[in-house]
């Protein structure tokens, strides 16, 4: 049974709304999904290959290169078929997107090399029709983690900031970099729902 054709090009065409910023990019990558459907099954396989290039080359953001995933519904051929996408967008969304500590880094390395094994084994059952797509997606994955395990070495390291009594993230971002406008840097690593009383003891960048 071969892949929901129209799952997986729901699919791109979510991640395409939410991560295409540049909107000719948009509507490039829009209109070709309303017409991928008619391909016959190597071009169907190509362009969907060449749509996830786009939508990943649009990956600036952390929160973008989470979204790139195999939906939890997704089964049989139709997540093989996603899950070739995912190793190959997330190859290419770990290097371009920024990665403001070496902990980001080191996870987004391995989500990249998690999501790698799981393109390339997807690859393997098609036999010997996915033997060239095996060895690329390998080696495409062997690539993006040397890129990013250099981007982790030159990412900020981490540090545990405890204070003994809340402060709002403004001043703790003075008191820590000197610069208050950074204080939406320590509210999202903090993973704090109040900005204005800051835990007494959260992860902050050493620089």
């Amino acid at each position: 049974m071969a892949a929901d054709r129209q799952a997986v090009l729901s699919w791109l065409a979510d991640l395409a709304a939410t991560i295409i910023q540049d909107v000719d990019d948009l509507a490039d990558v829009s209109a070709r999904i309303s017409v991928a459907t008619d391909l016959d099954a190597v071009a169907f396989a190509t362009e969907g290959l060449t749509l996830m290039r786009v939508i990943a080359e649009s990956v600036t953001l952390a929160a973008d290169f989470d979204r790139i995933s195999v939906p939890a519904a997704a089964t049989g051929e139709t997540r093989n078929a996603i899950a070739i996408m995912v190793s190959m967008g997330l190859a290419i969304a770990g290097c371009r997107a920024e990665w403001r500590s070496r902990p980001m880094a080191r996870n987004a390395r391995s989500r990249v090399s998690a999501a790698g094994d799981d393109g390339a084994a997807a690859a393997d059952t098609l036999g010997g029709d996915g033997a060239d797509l095996y060895s690329w997606l390998t080696a495409v994955t062997a690539v993006a983690c040397r890129l990013i395990s250099d981007m982790a070495a030159n990412a900020a390291p981490v540090i545990r900031v405890s204070t003994g009594i809340s402060l709002p993230s403004t001043v703790l971002a003075y008191q820590l970099y000197g610069d208050a406008k950074r204080a939406g840097e320590l509210v999202d690593l903090a993973d704090s729902s109040t900005p204005m009383v800051m835990p007494t003891l959260f992860d902050a960048l050493a620089s």
